[in-house]
């Protein structure tokens, strides 16, 4: 079962804008995050028109510098990770919504979920592919525990219609430095954004507040409507509905979060440092529940709306922390 979420483009001239477990412990293992290239020749990541060095990129080719952008994000992300098998992204550019006031930059899946698979702190509850290889201490495809499975953890996806087909006056910056010029979207930061969905920073729980195939996921059991005081798993299919949508007391309440929360200023609560969530009275697919709120001061990398250069992952790692992963 895939779960796709979205990092949108800044909505140009119009209204609105621009995708901790208890665990015993294990020996540290780096995580190595690999780069998959599953497009097609002449295309995407290897589009071979020439381009020239920037911001510490030195692929000399287009498709060579959104390489390198990926493989740069991979690297960050197996700095901060533990895992003992190496984590598959299928990374392909491909046409997404875009438009001259809008585009989505990019969406991800996780390309299993499984459940109640040995090591799994809880039954009945889904985990992103990457995640449940790591509590279970090896590779689950093919597994009973999934729905299918594919040769990678998580598929990502970014727009190849910005700069090109689309009128959306931006355009991809692939620099490595987090300084894009005006008029320009850092793609180092929607790569880091996008992988963290595949990785399980993302809810299974649909609009109206059903579970898939009644069951809890790992991201869900930290969620909390803070106008009811109910955890996701306490409540009904209704009142599920309900906290999907309800703007500022929506909370996520994982420990490693909590305890971190005092970087905000602002999308905290202030007494239980319970860090707010993204739900927008009208529900948004791919983005509602899935993403810190666009209140969040200073900005978090898993907002939902591109909001400059962010190449520091901040409370992201925490939220890992809290639905499973191991940090060193």
């Amino acid at each position: 079962m895939r779960a796709p979420h979205h990092l949108r483009g800044l909505l140009l001239a119009a209204a609105g804008l621009l995708a901790a477990l208890a665990v015993a412990p294990r020996a540290h293992a780096a995580a190595t995050v690999v780069i998959d290239n599953f497009d097609s020749p002449g295309e995407g990541l290897n589009d071979l028109t020439p381009a020239g060095p920037v911001g510490g990129n030195g692929a000399t080719t287009l498709g060579g510098q959104r390489l390198a952008v990926l493989e740069t994000a991979a690297a960050v992300w197996s700095g901060i990770l533990d895992s003992p098998t190496v984590i598959h992204v299928a990374a392909v550019f491909d046409p997404l919504s875009c438009s001259a006031t809008g585009a989505t930059l990019g969406a991800t899946s996780a390309n299993c979920l499984h459940f109640n698979f040995d090591g799994a702190p809880f039954k009945r509850t889904w985990f992103a592919a990457s995640l449940a290889n790591l509590l279970s201490g090896g590779d689950l495809c093919p597994s009973a525990s999934c729905l299918s499975c594919f040769a990678a953890d998580m598929t990502a996806q970014f727009n190849s219609t910005i700069g090109t087909t689309c009128s959306f006056p931006r355009t991809w910056y692939y620099g490595l430095d987090g300084n894009p010029p005006p008029g320009t979207v850092d793609f180092l930061t929607v790569v880091l954004h996008e992988f963290a969905h595949g990785l399980g920073f993302f809810s299974a729980v649909s609009p109206n507040g059903l579970k898939l195939f009644e069951m809890d996921d790992a991201y869900m059991r930290r969620l909390e409507d803070h106008t009811s005081g109910l955890l996701y798993p306490q409540m009904t299919d209704a009142q599920r509905g309900a906290a999907n949508v309800d703007t500022g007391n929506l909370h996520w309440v994982g420990p490693s979060t909590v305890a971190a929360s005092g970087i905000l200023t602002d999308g905290v609560e202030p007494v239980s440092g319970h860090v707010e969530l993204y739900a927008p009275a009208t529900y948004s697919n791919g983005s509602s529940v899935s993403h810190f709120s666009t209140d969040a001061t200073p900005n978090q990398l898993m907002e939902p709306f591109y909001t400059g250069p962010l190449h520091d992952v901040g409370l992201t790692r925490n939220i890992l922390q809290d639905i499973g992963w191991q940090l060193p």
